[in-house]
């Protein structure tokens, strides 16, 4: 099948001409309250024309029965119901009579392989391999191995923060202010956890994360070949995101300009302009590094797990609850938690305490 536009039944005539245009495929599907009710086509338009309708009418007035196909039905079937009826194209739906696409029997003659792809695709990189997930699919390593995650990246913050305490402790014998400490300490913390990322595994996972999601994107096959040659940054990285917030924080709150309001639009204004470039920077040599075989082989699976699921999917959409746990992010919450109530633990037990986590 193909992606396509759709118009509402508020919408105008003259506005379903110019999106059939756009279109392609002779047909324009018609959506209220997103389930299909009906699509505007070629013929449909050309009586409409003869009739003398006004092209500032509801296109409900140019609009025909529409003939539909599930995602998950075969290209037999597919090409007896395109024989059987006089219309060119079927409308895709899932079973909430959602639109997902076109097929026309142009779509049906053998070519390469290529499985109806999800969009957007995001994912996490993991210790155990590549998380991959579209909103209401998930593929690849098991959601509960990003707790993994987040215990690890807690741990290696921790041991940033011990190491930066026990390297600048010669600055308590200082006359440096507490405030300049503070920044050294914790600037030094951040340093030696951005060092230990760079330089473990899961940076490697993180690459072959991003080169999988452009393949998928672009529409390239999953093959090492292939992969291999995909980007390491990509736009929607949580990197570009981590960059911002510490850059928005770090020049706010250092009182460089004594007005509160004159430092917070400053950190704005830099913040706006810089985060997604210094983001670039941070994923290409930070926070990614060329993968290994192991971990572009990972990726390419979790690719091909989510591209299947799509591809035989009953339903298009999720709800907003299923979308935040199929994110990820609650269980990378979750791991970084638990490795918390570890460390506390232990402080308890042996009686002594670790720098942040008093």
């Amino acid at each position: 099948m193909r992606p396509t536009l759709v118009c509402g039944p508020e919408d105008s005539i003259e506005r379903a001409v110019s999106e059939l245009r756009r279109n392609g495929g002779g047909v324009l599907p018609i959506v209220s309250s997103g389930v299909l009710v009906g699509v505007v086509t070629e013929a449909t338009l050309a009586n409409s024309l003869g009739a003398g309708a006004d092209v500032l009418a509801p296109c409900t007035e140019a609009m025909s029965e529409a003939y539909s196909i599930a995602p998950y039905a075969s290209g037999a079937e597919a090409l007896r119901l395109l024989s059987d009826m006089d219309r060119p194209t079927l409308v895709v739906v899932d079973d909430l009579g959602r639109v997902v696409g076109l097929l026309s029997p142009s779509d049906l003659f053998p070519r390469r392989r290529m499985l109806p792809r999800p969009s957007p695709v995001g994912g996490m990189a993991t210790p155990f391999g590549v998380y991959l997930t579209s909103g209401p699919l998930h593929g690849g390593v098991s959601p509960f191995a990003l707790m993994a995650t987040g215990a690890l990246m807690l741990c290696m913050l921790t041991l940033g923060g011990v190491l930066s305490v026990l390297m600048l402790a010669p600055l308590d014998n200082t006359s440096l202010s507490l405030t300049v400490k503070s920044i050294l300490v914790n600037g030094m913390a951040i340093a030696l956890f951005l060092l230990m990322m760079r330089l473990a595994p899961l940076s490697g996972t993180h690459g072959a994360e991003h080169m999988v999601v452009h393949a998928i994107e672009r529409g390239e096959e999953l093959t090492p070949e292939v992969v291999s040659r995909m980007p390491r940054v990509h736009p929607r990285c949580g990197t570009n995101l981590a960059v911002g917030l510490c850059m928005f924080t770090s020049i706010q709150g250092v009182p460089w300009i004594d007005d509160v309001g004159g430092r917070t639009v400053v950190a704005a204004i830099v913040t706006l302009f810089l985060w997604r470039p210094v983001g670039s920077f941070a994923q290409q040599y930070i926070t990614t590094k060329k993968p290994s075989d192991r971990q572009l082989r990972s990726g390419i699976k979790a690719g091909m797990d989510i591209i299947e699921k799509y591809s035989t999917a009953r339903f298009s959409t999720a709800s907003i609850p299923v979308r935040v746990w199929n994110s990820g992010l609650l269980h990378v919450i979750a791991g970084s938690m638990l490795a918390v109530g570890v460390l506390k633990g232990a402080m308890f037990l042996f009686h002594f305490n670790i720098p942040g986590l008093e």
